[in-house]
């Protein structure tokens, strides 16, 4: 190199001197830049190994909880007349009689505080206390997605028989399958 060069052209000097660490600490600056992102790589990946096995075992219980809720008699209730079916099919095993039975379908959201569609049923009847119990424990062991959640018993006054009583229920049925959307 000729440095008659650097002495006529200054430009060429200041260049010369200037372009070198600009390089340096561009190059610098981008492997710095380069080692953050594959440090926060790492660490999302860590955590995502981490989180993964926890998450499948999640996704496993509910899978599971989901088979147990779709049984094959879950599933036959679907419509009002399933519903009667049921319900008086279960009060003739325990001894318990259905004076009345009435059915109403409730629209999500409306009057039912959910978002899924449900079947109302009211049921008034008469048994001694243990078939009400009885009553009340098949109905709900047999569908996980049938609840009562309005319950009035009082003791008949007829002198028949002082252990009869009373039961007015009111039953809901949440309608799973109508209101999943895949």
């Amino acid at each position: 190199m000729d440095i008659g060069k650097f002495k006529s052209s200054r430009l060429q000097l200041t260049l010369w001197i200037l372009v070198p660490p600009l390089l340096i600490v561009g190059v610098g600056l981008s492997t710095y830049a380069l080692q953050l992102q594959s440090e926060w790589q790492l660490n999302r990946t860590k955590t995502m190994a981490e989180v993964l096995p926890k998450l499948a075992k999640a996704e496993s219980a509910v899978v599971a909880l989901l088979g147990q809720i779709d049984n094959p008699e879950s599933q036959a209730i679907s419509s009002e007349d399933g519903l009667i079916s049921f319900i008086q099919s279960t009060a003739r095993r325990v001894d318990f009689t259905v004076d009345s039975l009435k059915v109403e379908r409730k629209a999500p959201g409306k009057g039912s505080g959910s978002d899924l569609p449900l079947l109302s049923a009211k049921v008034i009847g008469s048994g001694n206390i243990d078939a009400i119990q009885r009553f009340l424990a098949d109905v709900g062991a047999a569908h996980q997605l049938l609840a009562e959640s309005e319950l009035q018993i009082s003791q008949q006054s007829n002198g028949i028989d002082a252990r009869n009583c009373r039961a007015e229920i009111t039953f809901d049925l949440v309608l799973f399958e109508a209101g999943r959307k895949e």
